[in-house]
C-alpha cells in the first residue's frame, strides 16, 4: 500500500499564496491608511476632529401639517432656500406665485428615511395644500431637517497642544494609573484586561467592562468611526499594535493627552490637557499641583459626569479615586495622597458659553447630549462627526423658549405630539447662559393639583365613582402617624359641603379629592399614574393624591397624552436616530405607545379637564387670548413654590412650570403664573392650526342628572345636567331630593322647593 505524499498539493499552495498575498495587502493598506491619517496631525498630535451636528425633525407638508404660505416660506428661508423669479431649476430654489409655491426640494437621508431631490408644486386652497410632483399628485412633501446645533469641529475646539516635557509627570502617572495601569508593559493590547472584561461581561458579574488600553483609545480616536462591531475592534487592535511599533510609549502618551476630549464649554470642545488646565483652573500645565492633575485625569472617563462646574461632589469623589489608584501603583506616598485629598477643587469661576444655535435651541440640545452621553463616550459624541436627528420643530422650539421668558423667577415648558410622544419643543429655563440646569427634565418638584387627573381617572376606571358621583367637600382630619393627623384644606378656604366629581376637579377642591382618593385607594391611583407614564417615586399615602410626591415636567406632561389621544400611553422621544460620519446608522428610534385606558375613559377625562378651562381654575384662559377648544389642569403647591399648567388641544400637548430654583415661596399659582406661559406658547404654536374639536369615540352613555344627588333628574330638580358615563356605570335610580311629574315641573318652573 502506497503511503500518501506529505508534499502540499498545488491547490493548497495556491490557496495559501493567495491568502498570504491578501494578508500582506491588508497590512499594507492598513499601514497606508494609518500613515495618511497620522500625516494629518497638527503640531503636538491633536489629530483631526469632525463636526457633530444636531438636526431637527424633517417637516412633512400634508395631512396633519398644513402650514399657511407664510409659515411655509419661513421654513424654506430657515433652510436657506433661494427664491427665484422663474421655475426652480435646481435643488434649494423656490418660486412663489400665490397661491402656489414651486419648490425644488433637496432631498435628505436620516436613519429612518431617504428622500430624493425633486420639484414639487404646492397650491394652497385656504386650509390645506394640493401637492404635485413631476410624476403627478402626492400625499405629502418633506422638507429636510434643519441644523440646529454644531457641537464640535475645527472651529469649535479649544486646543493647545503640549510637548511631552510640558506635561507634568504627575498628570501622566495619574492617567496611566486610572486608565491603563499596565501601559508600560504591553504592546497596545492588555490581554489581562481583555480576559477580565470578557469574563465579567459573559458571566454578568459586576458592571459591563471594557478592555481598551490607552493605545487602543488613541487608535480609535485618531482613525476609526464610533460604529461598534467586531471588525472595528479587530482593526483597532491592529492599529494599536502598529502605533506601538511606530512610536515609543512617551510619544503615544503625549499624543493621547493632547487629543483626548476633556470637557465642553458650551459648543466648544475642550481637547487636550493644556486646554483642560486653563478651562478648569485658569492655569498653565506646569503650574498644576497633584490634586489638580488627579482631577483632570478623573474627567477622562466622563467629562460630563465628573464636571466640577456641574457636580463638584462627583468631581471630588473621582479625583480622590484617582489619588487612591496612584497610591496603589506606587506613584505617590500616603502623605501626598492625604494632602491632595484635603484640598478643595479650586476650579476657576466661569460663565459658560451658549451652545451653537443660540438660546432658543440650547436646552433641547443639552438634553439630547445628556441622553446620548449614556450610550456614547464623550469623545465620540463631540469629535467623531456624528449626525444626530431629533424630534424638534424649530419654530415651536423658538415659541417655547420665548414663552418661558414670561415666567418669574424661573420657568420651563415642554410640548409633545400627543399621538406619538415626539418632543417637539423643550425649554428648560429662562436663559441657558445663566444656568444650564434643565428644569423640564432634571428638576423634581411637587406637581400639586396637576396630579389630580390621575386620581379621578383611577376612580372612573375602577368604577369607584362616575362623573356625577357626589363627594364630601368638608374639612376633615386623617391619621398620619401614631399620634399625628393630617388636615388637608381647600386652597381658598371655601367648602361646598357636597359636590360632584366633575365640579370637584374643575374647581380643584382638595377636600373632595381626598374623599375620592380614600374611596379609590392609593394603590389604584399609583398604578393608574404608572401605566400612563409617571415614573418618579409616588408615596402610597393620601398626600400624593394632592401632588405631594415629586415629578419632573416632561414625565408629567407626557402622562396626560392618554387623555388626549384615545387612551395610549406614550414614551417621550427626543432622539430619532444617530448616524456616524461615514453614513452608517448607529441607532434609530420611533414612536412607542401602548393602549392603557379605553377611548371612552380618555374622552370622558378630556370632558372633565375641559371643565377646568370652561368654568374652573383655568377659566381665565380666554382673557389671555385663547378661544380654541382645550383641556388641562392647573397645579399650585404650598406657599406658591411651584405653579403648573398641563393642557392640550387635539393636535398638541404642552406643560408649563413656574417656580424658584431655591424652592422659596413666591406666591405663584397655576392660573396666575403657569397658565399665561402655556397660553403664550400655544397661541403661537396653534396660530395656523384648524379649530378642530375633540372627537367623541362613541360608546359613552348620556344621562340627565341632578348634580345635588348625582342621580337621574326628575322634573322637579332645579338643576339639571347632561352627564357622560362609561358603559354600565350610569345611575338607574332617580333623585330623591325633588318631586317629579307635573307637581315637580311646576315647582321648578315657579322656583319653589
Amino acid at each position: 500500500m502506497k503511503s500518501e505524499s506529505l508534499t502540499p498539493k498545488r491547490g493548497q499552495v495556491s490557496f495559501a499564496l493567495v491568502a498570504l498575498v491578501a494578508f500582506l495587502a491588508g497590512v499594507v493598506g492598513l499601514v497606508g491608511f494609518a500613515e495618511h491619517r497620522l500625516s494629518q496631525l497638527v503640531v503636538g498630535g491633536l489629530g483631526e476632529s469632525f463636526s457633530t451636528r444636531v438636526y431637527s425633525a424633517p417637516y412633512a407638508i400634508g395631512p396633519g401639517h398644513e402650514p399657511p404660505p407664510r409659515e411655509l416660506l419661513e421654513r424654506l428661508a430657515r433652510l436657506n432656500y433661494v427664491q427665484v423669479s422663474s421655475a426652480p431649476a435646481q435643488p434649494g430654489q423656490y418660486a412663489y406665485q400665490p397661491p402656489a409655491v414651486a419648490v425644488y426640494l433637496r432631498g435628505f437621508q436620516t436613519p429612518a428615511a431617504v428622500e430624493t431631490p425633486g420639484l414639487y408644486t404646492l397650491t394652497y386652497n385656504g386650509s390645506s395644500w394640493d401637492i404635485r410632483s413631476s410624476s403627478g399628485p402626492v400625499a405629502q412633501a418633506s422638507l429636510e431637517p434643519e441644523i440646529v446645533a454644531e457641537l464640535s469641529g475645527p472651529n469649535r475646539i479649544l486646543r493647545e497642544p503640549a510637548t511631552s516635557a510640558e506635561i507634568p509627570d504627575m498628570l501622566k502617572k495619574a492617567v496611566v494609573a486610572t486608565e491603563d495601569k499596565r501601559f508600560y508593559h504591553h504592546w497596545g493590547i492588555d490581554w489581562h484586561a481583555v480576559a477580565r472584561a470578557f469574563w465579567a461581561d459573559v458571566t454578568g458579574k459586576g458592571v459591563l467592562q471594557g478592555g481598551s488600553t490607552i493605545t487602543q483609545q488613541l487608535a480609535k480616536n485618531l482613525f476609526l468611526s464610533p460604529r461598534r462591531n467586531l471588525r472595528r475592534k479587530a482593526v483597532e487592535a491592529a492599529l494599536a499594535f502598529y502605533l506601538e511599533l511606530r512610536y515609543g510609549k512617551d510619544r503615544i502618551l503625549t499624543l493621547y493627552l493632547n487629543h483626548i476630549y476633556l470637557g465642553q464649554d458650551g459648543s466648544y470642545s475642550v481637547a487636550g490637557v493644556r486646554s483642560a488646565a486653563k478651562f478648569y483652573f485658569g492655569r498653565d500645565l506646569k503650574d498644576l499641583d497633584l490634586a489638580q492633575c488627579a482631577m483632570i485625569a478623573g474627567t477622562v472617563r466622563s467629562p460630563r459626569r465628573y464636571n466640577p462646574f456641574l457636580d463638584p461632589d462627583a468631581a471630588k469623589q473621582r479625583r480622590d479615586f484617582v489619588l487612591h489608584r496612584m497610591l496603589e501603583e506606587g506613584y505617590i506616598t500616603e502623605a501626598q495622597r492625604a494632602a491632595a485629598a484635603a484640598e478643595p477643587l479650586a476650579v476657576k469661576a466661569r460663565k459658560p458659553r451658549a451652545p451653537e444655535g443660540g438660546r432658543d435651541d440650547a436646552y433641547y440640545v443639552a438634553e439630547v447630549v445628556r441622553e446620548l452621553s449614556d450610550r456614547y463616550s464623550e469623545d465620540v459624541l463631540y469629535t467623531h462627526g456624528l449626525l444626530i436627528y431629533t424630534a424638534m420643530d424649530p419654530l415651536l422650539q423658538r415659541a417655547a423658549q420665548r414663552a418661558v421668558l414670561r415666567a418669574r423667577p424661573q420657568g420651563a415648558l415642554v410640548a409633545l405630539d400627543p399621538r406619538t410622544g415626539l418632543v417637539l419643543a423643550l425649554a428648560g429655563g429662562r436663559d441657558f447662559e445663566q444656568s444650564q440646569f434643565n428644569r423640564a427634565t432634571q428638576a423634581q418638584r411637587q406637581p400639586g393639583s396637576a396630579f389630580k387627573p390621575f386620581v379621578y381617572g383611577a376612580a372612573l376606571e375602577s368604577g369607584t365613582a362616575t362623573a356625577a358621583t357626589v363627594l364630601s367637600d368638608v374639612p376633615r382630619s386623617y391619621p398620619r402617624q401614631a399620634d399625628q393627623t393630617w388636615d388637608p384644606r381647600n386652597y381658598d378656604g371655601i367648602y361646598f359641603g357636597t359636590v360632584t366629581v366633575r365640579d370637584a376637579l374643575a374647581h380643584s377642591l382638595n377636600a373632595a379629592t381626598i374623599d375620592l382618593a380614600h374611596r379609590t385607594t392609593m394603590a389604584r391611583i399609583v398604578s393608574f399614574a404608572r401605566k400612563l407614564g409617571v415614573e418618579s417615586p409616588i408615596a402610597p399615602d393620601l398626600g400624593s393624591a394632592l401632588g405631594a410626591s415629586e415629578v419632573n415636567l416632561l414625565e408629567l406632561t407626557s402622562a396626560y397624552a392618554a387623555f388626549d389621544n384615545g387612551g395610549f400611553a406614550v414614551k417621550p422621544l427626543l432622539v430619532l436616530g444617530v448616524m456616524d460620519a461615514e453614513g452608517g446608522v448607529l441607532e434609530v428610534d420611533g414612536p412607542r405607545r401602548s393602549p392603557q385606558i379605553s377611548p371612552q375613559l380618555s374622552y370622558l377625562m378630556t370632558t372633565l379637564l375641559r371643565g377646568v378651562v370652561k368654568s374652573g381654575t383655568a377659566r381665565s384662559l380666554p382673557a389671555l387670548g385663547w378661544t380654541r377648544p382645550a383641556a388641562g389642569k392647573t397645579g399650585t403647591t404650598n406657599d406658591g413654590r411651584d405653579a403648573w399648567f398641563v393642557g392640550y388641544t387635539p393636535q398638541l400637548l404642552a406643560g408649563a412650570w413656574v417656580g424658584d430654583d431655591q424652592h422659596r415661596p413666591i406666591r405663584a399659582t397655576g392660573a396666575k403664573d403657569a397658565l399665561p406661559v402655556w397660553a403664550a406658547f400655544m397661541e403661537t404654536a396653534s396660530a395656523d392650526s384648524p379649530d378642530d374639536d375633540f372627537q367623541d369615540p362613541g360608546g359613552l352613555v348620556r344621562e340627565t342628572i341632578d348634580p345635588a344627588s348625582g342621580l337621574r333628574a326628575l322634573s322637579g330638580c332645579p338643576q339639571r345636567r347632561e352627564e357622560l358615563f362609561l358603559p354600565g356605570t350610569a345611575p338607574t335610580a332617580y333623585c330623591p331630593l325633588h318631586p317629579g311629574g307635573i307637581r315637580g315641573f311646576f315647582k321648578r318652573l315657579f322656583g319653589k322647593s
